[in-house]
């Protein structure tokens, strides 16, 4: 529950050995680099020569790779000195690449051929289907001399009204079958009138149908012509199908020696981009993860003439430790949580458990129900194990802390009979109303306390001492906030308003002077010559209006709390309504409105109170402590995590 520590490294080495030291000990080792030319101070040192050979070969073997799916892998050192240390020949590489391409593309060719030739002769035989019960060679309806042939479909209301008014016209129409809306139909007419009665039939919305001139013989033999050679298509589909198959599956055991070349290779230049060299000596330096340094040590001992230097990082000036979070497994899936926020840097204290906790607790507390708390857990559960997602992860957390409320609220899928509460029911008194907001509030204040003191162990860790001091959320703040809540903690079970000289000097006089002379009393901590500012007027004014901030954040950061406890009165308040509705309706109704209900809480309210707790973490909590500037630790990685 922690960031990982990390070693700051230097390696250096002769120039011939970089690409097997690269290889070995580089690549899925678990190093993030940094630009060597940056942050060394070597005369004659320059960077490695940009290299973009592979580029090509690797866009094209990528594309290859859909097809045969091979899955990238970690070599051993045996394997790096066989395969990947031995120089590739590109020209049989791209020969190789080349022939399968073309393969492939030939059989893709002949697919998309004869996949077009059976939705054409599938298009045929929707033509002429409405044909079928005419027995006539379609193909003789297109040679007449003086008459001239139309075949098509037309609205049938429209045709209906028009049917009288083509009588009296030169045309013959042979209505053919119906649909729903149309009516398919074909007309004669003789040639010297066509252009006047196919304009009729536009007025009437008919669009001609043009059968291919391949269709030949009656309808009925023309179809079964077409079934046959699609039925011989499809067979040579499969055929080809299991072609191409068999010739995957023949060159994939070089293939995948090939991917892997090519993929190493290719990382090798990326590696190359971020170290430098002299004429005889590389230069690499970069983050490791402290548990991993030890055996990177032993490692390189087997190889002659690498030497291999570390730093501490707070040693380090001009580069900051990249993060690795470490959680266990209950905490794991709220770090997704924190990252949407800003990675924690590697001398912040890590937020994730204090997040994870806090909104376990806020959760079920605005969201208690047995049943519905059951239903989220579930869900959690499978989006967790079976879609690896960190939300299914939080989902199985909240759900079992709104199961727990749930039996302190008495409350299943909202029904307050079932259950006897093990503590109380939020809306059965108003004294339980004002236990919950009173409790909500007290909680907001407790959580303001503890993330002050978070904020007070970030500074120590960042050596910010005025922060600390002086800060609103420093030693300050907590001085002022603390002693109100300790005077408001004693009134409230004694009865005694403690506001003594002493108590007002300790909790009001000494933070007010403190948060107003913070500038000063920085400098004054950091030895810097000028103490008070520049424009004293200005300052005070300022700084006055920091302290009314002050106030005003303390008291709503507090107050805002209250919604926790809003949001649980706001959960029994529809629930309520929702078994209310099935007293009314009873019956197959009243289960539908429970049903429905349950659903739409589940949904809509537990969205919005996941929303509600997710804006107290990131305003009232990680606004005071928590800055998140780290950044992601990112190896030189060919295979995946």
């Amino acid at each position: 529950m922690a960031i990982e520590k990390m070693k700051y490294i230097r390696i250096m080495g002769p120039l011939s050995k970089f690409d097997e030291f690269a290889l070995k000990h580089v690549i899925n080792r678990n190093i993030e680099l940094e630009p060597a030319h940056k942050h060394l101070n070597v005369p004659g040192l320059i960077p490695f020569t940009e290299d973009n050979s592979l580029d090509n070969l690797l866009k094209r073997i990528e594309v290859l790779n859909e097809r045969f799916q091979v899955k990238i892998k970690e070599y051993d050192l045996e394997t790096v000195e066989k395969e990947l240390l031995n120089p590739m020949d590109k020209d049989e590489a791209d020969a190789f690449i080349a022939e399968i391409e073309d393969k492939l593309s030939a059989l893709r060719k002949e697919t998309e051929s004869i996949n077009a030739g059976i939705k054409e002769r599938e298009q045929i035989i929707k033509q002429i289907l409405p044909l079928s019960s005419l027995d006539i060679k379609i193909d003789e309806l297109f040679h007449f001399t003086f008459m001239k042939f139309r075949f098509g479909k037309a609205p049938k209301d429209l045709y209906n009204r028009q049917k009288k008014y083509l009588e009296e016209l030169d045309v013959v129409v042979v209505p053919v079958s119906e649909e729903d809306e149309n009516i398919w139909l074909s007309y004669f007419m003789p040639a010297s009138v066509s252009q006047e009665i196919d304009n009729v039939f536009a007025t009437m919305g008919f669009t001609r149908v043009r059968i291919s001139d391949e269709v030949k013989g009656t309808p009925k033999v023309a179809i079964g012509t077409m079934e046959s050679e699609i039925s011989r298509m499809r067979e040579r589909l499969d055929k080809i199908r299991k072609e191409t198959d068999r010739y995957l599956e023949s060159k994939k055991s070089e293939f995948e020696k090939l991917y892997h070349q090519i993929k190493y290779l290719s990382k090798l230049n990326e590696v190359k981009r971020y170290c430098s060299h002299s004429q005889e000596t590389f230069f690499m330096i970069g983050w490791i993860p402290q548990k991993d340094y030890s055996s990177l040590i032993n490692k390189i001992d087997t190889m002659d003439q690498i030497v291999i230097g570390c730093e501490d990082p707070d040693c380090i000036i001009n580069a900051t430790p990249p993060t690795i979070m470490k959680n266990n497994r209950f905490f794991k899936p709220f770090e997704s949580l924190v990252t949407m926020y800003g990675l924690p840097s590697a001398k912040e204290v890590d937020p994730t458990p204090l997040l994870a906790i806090t909104f376990i607790l806020m959760f079920g507390f605005m969201f208690g129900d047995v049943g519905q708390g059951l239903i989220i857990a579930l869900l959690g559960l499978v989006l967790y194990k079976v879609k690896k997602m960190p939300l299914g992860g939080v989902m199985l957390y909240v759900g079992i802390s709104s199961t727990v409320f749930g039996f302190i609220y008495g409350s299943v899928f909202g029904n307050e009979e079932i259950l006897k509460p093990l503590w109380l029911s939020p809306l059965h008194s108003k004294s339980n109303i004002n236990t919950i907001l009173y409790i909500s509030v007290g909680y907001g204040a407790f959580i303001i306390l503890i993330t002050m003191f978070a904020n007070i162990i970030n500074c120590i860790r960042m050596r910010k001492w005025g922060k600390l001091l002086f800060d609103k959320n420093g030693l300050a703040g907590l001085l002022f906030y603390g002693g109100i809540v300790a005077v408001v903690l004693i009134w409230l079970k004694t009865g005694k308003l403690l506001l003594s000289g002493i108590t007002l000097v300790i909790v009001i006089v000494i933070p007010t002077l403190m948060l107003l002379f913070k500038e000063p009393l920085e400098n004054i901590i950091l030895g810097k010559e000028h103490i008070m500012p520049h424009e004293k007027g200005m300052y005070f004014v300022e700084a006055g209006f920091d302290i009314f901030e002050t106030l005003l954040s303390f008291f709503s950061g507090t107050v805002s709390f209250a919604r926790v406890g809003a949001f649980a009165l706001n959960h029994a308040g529809l629930s309520l309504a929702v078994w209310t509705l099935f007293g009314m309706i009873r019956g197959v109704g009243g289960i539908l409105v429970v049903i429905i209900g349950n659903v739409i809480t589940i949904g809509l309210e537990g969205l919005i109170v996941g929303i509600q707790c997710m804006r107290l973490e990131f305003y009232e909590m990680f606004g005071r402590y928590y800055i998140g500037e780290g950044h992601e630790f990112k190896p030189v990685r060919v295979t995946e995590e």
